[in-house]
């Protein structure tokens, strides 16, 4: 993917427009790179003065916990932007970032973007609809791990990523170990929960596609 053509679908993602006037602005500001499968893009505490907005692939966000395990935070999926924190914090990544498939990114200088931000509310309002929306998932995903058993959790997954699927054929963004992780399980627990739903038609599983068949009332897992 050339430069032109990612930073056009940044435009296009936030401001509704890739021929907005924001072009030569973003473009200049920003560098295209590239992340090889597998590949970091940064570690949990790095410095750092850019933001990223991923144009194609996908990426993991995780943290390591004290006893050196790793706690997923959320998959990027194309088209959505992320370690934005780094506008509010001092110049330190707070999670890693690794790509789980060969991933294309706009990194964008946060303390240029911040100033315009500054000099102009209506760009400042196209990322304050972003980040309510971001925050809105991550306290949907604090009230699964807290509050709901791993059937539920998943369930409630399933209808995230069915609600930006045009079909009840979901395609998981990762593979079902990383899943489990995310839903706080481990995979044992998660290949167990995915025989179950099967078995009582609630879905249909095909690698890591899967296919939503109805969706019962809420259990406990044993």
């Amino acid at each position: 993917m050339e430069k032109s053509s990612a930073v056009k679908l940044f435009l296009h993602t936030f401001f509704g427009n890739s021929a907005d006037p924001r072009f030569t602005f973003i473009e200049q500001i920003s560098r295209l790179t590239t992340l090889e499968r597998k590949g970091i893009l940064f570690h949990e505490g790095d410095p750092g003065s850019e933001f990223f907005f991923l144009a194609s692939g996908r990426i993991k966000l995780f943290r390591s916990t004290p006893d050196g395990k790793e706690a997923v935070i959320r998959f990027i999926e194309p088209g959505e932007y992320f370690a934005e924190i780094l506008l509010q914090l001092k110049g330190r990544y707070p999670v890693s970032a690794i790509a789980i498939e060969p991933c294309e990114l706009l990194a964008i200088d946060a303390h240029k973007i911040l100033s315009h931000l500054e000099q102009h509310p209506d760009a400042a309002m196209y990322f304050i609809g972003a980040l309510s929306q971001r925050i809105k998932y991550l306290l949907g995903m604090v009230e699964q791990l807290t509050l709901a058993d791993i059937r539920q959790r998943f369930l409630n997954y399933l209808q995230l990523l069915r609600d930006k699927s045009p079909t009840a054929t979901i395609e998981l963004p990762a593979a079902k170990g990383e899943i489990a992780l995310l839903l706080g399980t481990t995979p044992e627990t998660f290949s167990r929960l995915l025989k179950k739903l099967s078995t009582e038609d609630v879905i249909e599983v095909n690698g890591r596609t899967i296919t939503l068949l109805h969706t019962p009332p809420a259990e406990n897992t044993p």
